[in-house]
Formats: C-alpha cells, sequence, structure tokens
C-alpha cells in the first residue's frame, strides 16, 4: 500500500510540475511580460526597471528556477488589479468556491446515488424511466441556462430564494443546485448501471436465493456497487471546486471563479496564473485521495498496478 501510494504520488507531483511548466513557458512565450504588466502610458525606461525588479533580464534557466522555488513557497506574485499578494486573494476566494462546491457535491451525491439505486433495483419501471430522463435532462441543459431559469422561477416570479452574492444559507441553494445538476445525473447513471450488474451476478441470486432481506440486499449491492461510484465521487468534487466561473458569474458569487473572470478582464496574468495552479493542485490532491480509497476497497488494484497486498 506505500508503494502505491508513493507512485501516485509522484504522478500528481509530476502532474504539477508539467502544468507549472507549461504556465512558465506560456507566459514568456507571450513576448515581454514586463511590458504586458506595466500601465499602457509608461514609458521604456519605467518597462526596463521593471522588467529588471521582476528578473525578466536574467537567463530563462534562471527565471524557472526561481519560478519554482517562488510557488514551492506559496508565492504567486502580486496581483497588479488589486495590489495585493495573489496567494491572498486566492485563498479568501477559495474558501466561498469550496463552500458552494461542497454543498453541490453532496447535493449530487446523495441525490444522485439515492435515484440510481432506486431505478437499479426495480429497472424497467416508472422509476426507473424517470430517473433516466432527468438525468438525460440535465447532462443536456446548460449550466448557465439552468441557472437562469431557476433565478426566474424561485428569484423573479416566486421570490422566495435570493439570485446573487452569498448572504447566507439561503443564497447557496440556486448555484448549489445549479452545479450540482450535471455530477448529479452522472451518479445516477453510473450507480444503476453498477447496481443492475451488481444484482445479475451469480453471488446476488444465491444470496436471495438463501432469503436475504431487503436491507441485506441494499447494503450487498451498494458495497459492491461503490467502487466506480467512489471514483467518479472524487473526479468530480475536483471538477467542482475548480470549475465554477460559470455559475459563480451568473449568480454574483465570490468565488475562484469570479476572480479569474475579472482577471482575465483585466488582463492580471500572475492572478491567472495564481488561479491555474491552485485548481490543478486541488484537482490532483483529489484524484490521489481517490486512488488511495479505490486501493482500500479493491486491493486488486494495488495488484494490477505490480504492487503486493503487503506493500
Amino acid at each position: 500500500m506505500i508503494r502505491f501510494a508513493s507512485a501516485r504520488a509522484l504522478q500528481a507531483i509530476l502532474t504539477v510540475w508539467f502544468v507549472l511548466t507549461v504556465v512558465f513557458g506560456l507566459s514568456r512565450a507571450t513576448g515581454n511580460p514586463a511590458a504586458l504588466l506595466a500601465p499602457p502610458t509608461a514609458s521604456p525606461s519605467a518597462v526596463a526597471q521593471l522588467r529588471q525588479e521582476l528578473g525578466l533580464n536574467r537567463s530563462l534557466p534562471d527565471q524557472y528556477v526561481s519560478y519554482l522555488n517562488q510557488v514551492i513557497h506559496g508565492n504567486f506574485g502580486t496581483s497588479t488589479s488589486y495590489n495585493q499578494p495573489v496567494r491572498g486573494l486566492i485563498f479568501s476566494a477559495f474558501g466561498k468556491t469550496a463552500e458552494l462546491g461542497t454543498a453541490a457535491f453532496m447535493f449530487a451525491l446523495l441525490a444522485g446515488v439515492t435515484l440510481g439505486l432506486i431505478a437499479g433495483m426495480r429497472r424497467g419501471g416508472f422509476v426507473d424511466s424517470f430517473v433516466k430522463f432527468i438525468s438525460l435532462l440535465f447532462q443536456s441543459v446548460p449550466s448557465f441556462a439552468l441557472g437562469i431559469l431557476l433565478i426566474l422561477l424561485f428569484g423573479v416570479r416566486l421570490r422566495v430564494l435570493p439570485t446573487s452574492g452569498s448572504a447566507g444559507l439561503s443564497s447557496l441553494v440556486l448555484p448549489a443546485i445549479t452545479l450540482g445538476a450535471y455530477p448529479l445525473a452522472a451518479f445516477a447513471r453510473l450507480t444503476r448501471s453498477a447496481v443492475i450488474d451488481v444484482i445479475n451476478k451469480d453471488q446476488t441470486l444465491f444470496l436471495r436465493t438463501k432469503g436475504l432481506g431487503a436491507i441485506g440486499l441494499i447494503r450487498h449491492v451498494l458495497r459492491n456497487a461503490s467502487l466506480p461510484v467512489v471514483t467518479l465521487a472524487g473526479i468530480q468534487l475536483g471538477t467542482l471546486l475548480s470549475g465554477t466561473i460559470v455559475v459563480e458569474t451568473v449568480f454574483s458569487w465570490p468565488g475562484v471563479g469570479q476572480l479569474a473572470i475579472q482577471a482575465v478582464f483585466n488582463q492580471d496574468y500572475a492572478l491567472i496564473e495564481g488561479v491555474v495552479i491552485l485548481n490543478t493542485i486541488v484537482f490532483m490532491i483529489l484524484l490521489f485521495l481517490v486512488d488511495l480509497s479505490y486501493a482500500g476497497l479493491d486491493p486488486r488494484t494495488r495488484r494490477s498496478h505490480g504492487v503486493g497486498a503487503a506493500g
């Protein structure tokens, strides 16, 4: 298990390093970063001074080593639009993004797995058809369109929920539903397929003939159908925490996505780089945890990668 975790951790570190290298290369490939960061009215001497202050007059290998060292120590530079350290801005906004992403994830996971379980255990019935219809609908409607519909219905017409901002739990309802709709459909469809697969296995049929009750059958099905759901859960959580730009924009939610949009409009390159790096790190950490949980649930995963059970 230790060797398996070490191998997965090394893969995650190499992926983050690759993204950092790409970000560094793209920032230098655009030309002179100092000219992009300087005000439009800056004189050539001011641009040259800024270039020296940023260390851009050094060789590329020196700049690359310095860049990696700064990122490792959590220094992402200074935002030109906010005149504040990028690290503080991102960490402050990430709290709101984590709040929204976690709420959407819990909504999608609980509702999706429940619907998928019921549909799989009652295959071919009305509930199964309803779940398939809801899944197809949620996977087809764009998140911005669903968000606008929810705003018009619950915010404008019924006036029961706020449509923007983050003032209290009520402000979290509509964006969480909007963000969680697509993963809910994914959870429901995957759970349904996994449940049907488990039910059709000889082991399950044998247990049913031995008189296994409904509660015991549900436990058996959930335990054996959990592996693909765990994998999807990690991927969806990472996606929700790093891909909330559209939903945060629709509902004016003050998270990382909204911060990224403002950084693009303001041409704040340091802030854009910081958001990309943070999203990559968060996503890789979640995938690493998913790999560990998957290996714990199914020892065959470790053996398939050449790691012994005692590793």
